[in-house]
């Protein structure tokens, strides 16, 4: 684990159970609605490439990403696994609801994933998720209609390139670069938007406006803009100039304003903005300046707000780019953790609301920018001992709970154990009872020497969804205080007392 929490985290709620590190305290925060805090959204192993962005109906974020193995320092200490943990690489799942963080496996043991693969995501108005995803040329899809995210089905082959988006009513279309060109392929079917040869760094993006599918791409002749038509697709021309980086938004009148980079020269190149208002012609603007070669992998991400402002963010050689046409014209805008991100993604939420995705590569981790109205709360890593700090005396307060046998018992539910106290007598084995009462989300009971953050594991359960039940059976433990936790979900701990 090489991740670290970033020095101020955002937490939209008191109970959120963000992964956390270190011991935290909650503080009012005097944040401007101008002014992004940036959180860890994940952290476990290396996380965040090929990530995606979306949000659902009540505007909160949804992310898809790739998980491998971090990378191995030398000297470092082999990571101990984790019984039941997900067999790396993984498609993952996070979200942000009512402050909590929730993660899950979309699809496990993905065998030949690369950091050149991507995914896609998007919510529909039921709230289920639908997952796409890159993997040795073929494009897989998952959702969660049913709780659990089904078995991942292959939807098409020789994929290059895609973009998801789903309708109203709940169909899910991915938009792809195959061996016929610009393509759809939906439940409904399989369609070819454009036999043009695709090109390579090839790019598109798609999105819904109720239940009609439109599609942004560039192909060589600039970028263009797809609709369906009496059974077939009919596309404009958006920008003649534009070359690659494509993403797509509707705005709430549904007109499509799309972001992407220009060709490069000698002094560099543009990210760009051209909209359609009402069938009008393309108006185009300059977001920004992007200077030097282009950006290996580089992308742009756009999300227009309900009020109309627009939000761009794209790759830079030094990182992470974002502007905002709040003030009337594109002004650049820095975002705090942003500097060495890659694979930057944006969205909106209600009220004003902006979240910004990127990959944190130095510590290996998705984070979250969140910029928004009112007075958050700000979560703040307690500071640490000092070497200097004066000796202090050693509790004489009884133990928050004492042994009362051998067979223990704790529930999860509500991402939250019913107990932070677990006792069991010293030098007896015993079991701990464990009732996992939420829905589809994995939860497990760990014991450590010490913590947060956790040291020297002594027992590590099973990890398993609920509904469901475990009894652990541990062995005897030395008499002491010890700590435990949910391994997913580390927020969920408390003391672990052996007298």
């Amino acid at each position: 684990m090489r991740g670290r929490i970033a020095s101020l985290l955002l937490v939209l709620a008191v109970a959120a159970t963000g992964c956390a590190r270190a011991n935290i305290v909650v503080e009012p925060g005097e944040i401007g609605e101008s002014t992004f805090v940036t959180q860890v959204a994940d952290f476990e192993g290396d996380v965040g490439k090929g990530l995606s962005l979306a949000t659902d109906a009540e505007g909160n974020p949804h992310l898809a990403y790739l998980a491998f193995e971090d990378p191995e320092q030398p000297g470092a200490t082999p990571a101990t696994p984790v019984p039941g943990a997900p067999q790396l690489p993984v498609v993952k799942h996070a979200h942000l609801i009512g402050g909590a963080w929730t993660r899950s496996v979309v699809a496990e043991d993905q065998q030949g994933l690369e950091d050149t693969d991507a995914t896609g995501i998007a919510v529909d108005a039921q709230g289920t998720h639908h997952v796409v995803w890159t993997l040795g040329g073929d494009l897989l899809y998952s959702n969660n209609a049913e709780q659990t995210f089904s078995e991942p089905q292959t939807v098409a082959g020789d994929v290059f390139v895609a973009s998801l988006a789903v309708t109203d009513d709940g169909v899910p279309s991915a938009a792809f670069f195959g061996p016929g060109g610009v393509q759809v392929t939906s439940t409904e079917g399989e369609q070819t938007i454009s036999a043009e040869a695709r090109l390579e760094p090839g790019s598109l993006s798609a999105a819904t406006t109720g239940d009609t599918l439109l599609v942004a791409f560039a192909d060589g002749a600039g970028i263009q803009l797809a609709r369906p038509a009496d059974g077939t697709w009919s596309s404009e021309v958006a920008d003649p100039d534009g070359a690659f980086g494509v993403s797509l938004d509707l705005d709430a009148e549904g007109n499509p304003h799309v972001a992407y980079y220009t060709a490069f020269g000698e002094q560099g190149g543009e990210v760009r903005h051209a909209h359609s208002i009402d069938g009008a012609p393309w108006e185009i603007s300059t977001v920004a300046d992007v200077a030097g070669p282009p950006p290996e992998g580089g992308t742009t991400s756009i999300a227009v707000a309900e009020d109309g402002t627009h939000h761009v963010a794209w790759q830079t050689a030094d990182g992470v780019g974002y502007a905002t046409n709040a003030g009337g014209e594109f002004a650049e805008e820095d975002v705090p953790g942003a500097s060495g991100g890659t694979g930057a993604r944006v969205a909106t939420g209600p009220e004003g609301v902006v979240y910004l995705a990127f990959y944190d590569p130095e510590d290996t981790e998705v984070q979250l920018a969140v910029r928004g109205g009112g007075e958050p709360l700000l979560a703040v890593p307690q500071p640490g001992p000092t070497t200097t700090a004066a000796p202090t005396e050693q509790p004489t307060e009884p133990p928050a709970c004492e042994p009362a046998g051998t067979e223990l018992a704790i529930v999860a539910q509500g991402i939250a154990f019913d107990t932070d106290c677990l006792a069991a007598p010293a030098g007896q084995a015993f079991t701990i009872q464990f009732d996992n009462q939420d829905q589809a989300l994995p939860h497990n009971v760990a014991i450590y020497s010490s913590g947060p953050p956790p040291s020297d594991p002594l027992f590590q359960g099973e990890i398993f969804p609920g509904p469901d039940s475990r009894t652990y059976e541990v062995d005897a433990l030395d008499a002491g205080q010890l700590y435990f936790q949910c391994d997913v979900h580390p927020n969920m701990n408390g003391t672990f007392v052996v007298a």
